[in-house]
């Protein structure tokens, strides 16, 4: 599929109003009776591992699901990696379940697979679309003390101790409808299920959200650069292919750039040489000699060789949870039985 076609559908399903006309209205219709059917097929299986009629592997070692309710733009690959870091320091032998989503076809990499392993050294990751099986090769290689099942709130077929939720609080539901006339995996009331839930990108939850999470935790979070390039006043070209590129956007300009061109691509899009030739220009054309990405954009822009005259850096970037202190101390219990 094209990024146009995706971009095109996205809008669709964001409601975005660049998108309109007669054509958009009936594809519209068509895919709110898609997420009606789609619904009916997540309450159901929910029901089916709810009732215990399907029973979900079990490992021996603790899991911890961290997860989301919306298609991406939610934070959830810093909140991994922050909760894996402390995992460790806690002394605990850890393991990360990734599906790797949307691998590059040339080399077999997927982004966020390769930032764990960038970020997080030795604490293996496995990937895999089935996270029971591969909850199965942790245990037989590595005797993890906690797995963590990295976007696992909707996937059933794996049991866990702690199920983690990030929630972007300036767009916590889209539209509100499901996928895909919406952003939306699941019904606003899956979140009956999470234990805690870590605010992203805002403070505050809309009423519909708080109603449905009365018995969990709350967090809110924010961001922070933890080193990288010195880009105050510089002109810069911005790329980057995630969910939410205006949270990067005021990244680049909270560190002092002056963002010259923004080259967006849709999420997890995978770049071929064109792309990046594409950026390249776009620098050069600007009179720019800095490319600013994000972590997640570096891994799959790396393998292009790089060009004399324009630099490509890239932004990294921590969450940080308010109450950090009880927000950790939830995490140990589960080893110490009080959770």
């Amino acid at each position: 599929m094209s990024e146009k076609t995706k971009r095109y559908l996205y809008g669709l399903m964001t409601d975005d109003p660049a998108v309109h006309g007669p054509g958009a209205l009936s594809l519209k219709a068509l895919f709110r009776v898609l997420s009606n059917i789609y619904g009916m097929a997540v309450v159901l299986t929910a029901s089916f591992y709810s009732s215990r009629t399907i029973k979900p592997y079990r490992p021996k070692c603790k899991v911890i699901s961290i997860g989301n309710i919306t298609l991406g733009g939610t934070g959830k690959t810093p909140l991994t990696i922050m909760v894996a870091r402390r995992l460790k320091e806690f002394g605990k032998k850890t393991v990360i379940l990734t599906r790797g989503y949307m691998k590059d076809p040339s080399s077999g990499i997927a982004d966020e697979p390769e930032l764990f392993k960038k970020a997080l050294g030795d604490i293996p990751v496995i990937v895999g679309r089935d996270r029971a099986a591969s909850a199965i090769r942790a245990e037989s290689l590595y005797s993890p003390d906690v797995i963590i099942l990295d976007d696992g709130f909707q996937h059933w077929r794996l049991a866990r101790d702690l199920d983690i939720v990030a929630v972007n609080g300036r767009d916590p539901v889209g539209n509100g409808y499901l996928i895909p006339r919406g952003i939306l995996r699941e019904p606003v009331l899956a979140l009956e299920r999470a234990d805690i839930i870590v605010v992203t990108k805002g403070s505050t939850l809309p009423d519909i959200i708080n109603e449905a999470v009365s018995g969990a935790d709350i967090y809110s979070s924010s961001y922070r650069v933890s080193g990288g390039p010195d880009i105050r006043g510089k002109k810069v070209v911005m790329a980057c292919a995630i969910a939410d590129p205006s949270s990067f956007e005021e990244t680049v300009l909270s560190l002092g750039a002056v963002i010259e061109r923004k080259m967006l691509f849709m999420d997890h899009h995978i770049y071929e040489k064109h792309d990046y030739d594409m950026i390249i220009s776009a620098a050069r054309s600007s009179g720019c000699d800095t490319v600013v990405v994000t972590e997640k954009d570096m891994v799959k822009l790396s393998r292009f060789a790089p060009v004399m005259d324009v630099k490509i850096e890239s932004i990294p970037v921590e969450i940080k949870i308010d109450q950090e202190e009880r927000f950790f101390g939830r995490l140990g219990s589960l080893f110490t039985g009080k959770a």
